[in-house]
């Protein structure tokens, strides 16, 4: 069986689901010098290396007075016994990124040599090229706004580097930038990423460790993004799903007033974490390193960081481009840019499947109209055969209001009153803020 390295090197973060363990099963019971030992080696782990030392003096009393009593020996077999400290530590003080496993199977990269260590690493690198270094989706939607999801950020830098400037650079010229993280659990540290959205050096937010006295400040860098910079308004989406390295990068936008939140409150796992291997085949997941609150940014660990528009997550993308939309419309000089931007509100009312007018008040817009545009009611519905489309497609109307209706991707249609109170006309709506007018042919 090929063996199973672990790849990411403490000053990593660690994610729940992200990187997830499997308990092992194990037919080899524990000894009571075993079991004593592992215990005393993950006691001293966490007096020396939890993020906070008075938790971890609780956690380390506890675990002392419960093995003096014997309450772990009866637990010979390794993987229950990995869950059992899990859980007593969590009871003591609960840290969504604190784990105890038993892998076997797994080893330190101290224990790798070069050519495993470096081969381990190209695996690793294969994996999230095959899944795209989780860039999902890039696209432009109605309005001319900029939509990027991504599920991960990559400890792989300088690989993604080309994949993620290509991504930007096709959303550069869009009026705002919607980023989704609501299925982004994480992963390496985003400040890179966050390069891309600031013209000068930028401080984000400092970070304390137990492996240094020094506090470690992370900034943007502006010469990491070969000069591609997005200066659009950006709205960053979000869930509870949303965890750690994206919380950091939400939670500093959010902060420097770059970014706007919308959809729910996030997980709230702000801590780094490390591999800490212990004896027999355990491995301890401990939080090392966590955020520093200051006047602007806070520690969201626990807490998650709230939206400054908080809707559910299944919402939130449409929350977004409905307050883009508005805002820009009101920001607009002319009367075909107004135009263009009610054409992109009036998208997201027809997509939302709001109810249209009743057969009687569709059949007043029927008729064939100049150039041979042909309204008809069937079953309900509002149809539309439409020659300058070519050929014989029929098109299915969606209301945005009673006299209004989105008709195919690049066109709408307002239903006119004459003098008379007859619908005698058509408003072709078109995307790009134009607007065309057409006649109802008379028998």
């Amino acid at each position: 069986m090929k063996k199973t390295y672990i790849l990411i090197l403490l000053a990593l973060f660690f994610l729940p689901g992200k990187y997830a363990f499997s308990q092992v099963k194990s037919d080899n019971a524990l000894s009571k010098p075993e079991i004593s030992g592992f215990i005393d080696t993950l006691r001293s782990t966490l007096k020396r290396h939890y993020i906070f030392p008075e938790q971890a003096a609780r956690m380390d009393s506890y675990l002392k007075t419960k093995l003096l009593k014997g309450g772990y020996y009866k637990i010979t077999d390794p993987g229950k016994l990995a869950y059992q400290l899990e859980a007593d530590i969590k009871a003591i003080h609960y840290d969504p990124h604190m784990h105890i496993v038993y892998e076997p199977g797994m080893r330190p990269p101290t224990a790798l040599n070069p050519d495993e260590l470096s081969e381990a690493q190209k695996e690793q690198l294969a994996v999230e090229k095959d899944n795209n270094f989780d860039l999902q989706r890039v696209e432009v939607l109605p309005g001319n706004i900029g939509y990027f999801l991504f599920n991960g950020f990559t400890p792989n830098v300088e690989e993604v580097k080309a994949t993620m400037s290509g991504a930007l650079t096709f959303l550069s010229n869009t009026k705002a930038l919607i980023i989704d993280l609501r299925s982004n659990k994480g992963g390496s540290t985003a400040n890179q990423f966050s390069s891309y959205f600031f013209k000068e050096k930028t401080h984000l937010f400092d970070q304390i460790n137990t492996f240094s006295k020094d506090t470690i400040s992370l900034y943007t860098d502006p010469m990491a993004t070969n000069q591609l910079t997005l200066l659009m308004p950006i709205y960053i989406l979000t869930s509870k799903n949303t965890a750690s390295a994206a919380e950091a990068f939400t939670a500093s936008m959010q902060a420097l007033k770059r970014a706007t939140v919308i959809g729910d409150t996030t997980l709230g796992a702000s801590h780094a974490t490390g591999f800490f291997p212990m004896s027999k085949g355990f491995i301890a997941n401990i939080p090392f390193a966590r955020p520093i609150s200051t006047s602007s940014f806070k520690d969201w660990e626990g807490i998650g960081v709230i939206p400054n528009l908080p809707v559910p997550a299944s919402q939130a993308l449409q929350r977004a481009q409905e307050g883009i939309y508005t805002d820009l419309q009101s920001k607009a000089t002319s009367d075909r840019e107004k135009r263009f931007f009610q054409w992109a509100i009036n998208a997201l009312k027809a997509n939302e499947g709001i109810p249209g007018p009743n057969v009687e008040v569709l059949s007043r817009y029927s008729g064939t109209y100049a150039g041979g545009i042909r309204f008809y009611v069937e079953k309900g519905n509002l149809l539309c055969k439409n020659p300058e489309r070519g050929g014989n497609d029929t098109f299915t109307l969606k209301a945005v209001s009673e006299n209004t209706f989105l008709l195919d991707e690049n066109a709408q249609v307002e239903f006119v009153k004459d003098q008379t109170g007859n619908y005698s006309g058509i408003n072709l709506l078109w995307k790009d803020g134009n607007i065309s007018q057409k006649s109802k042919e008379t028998k």
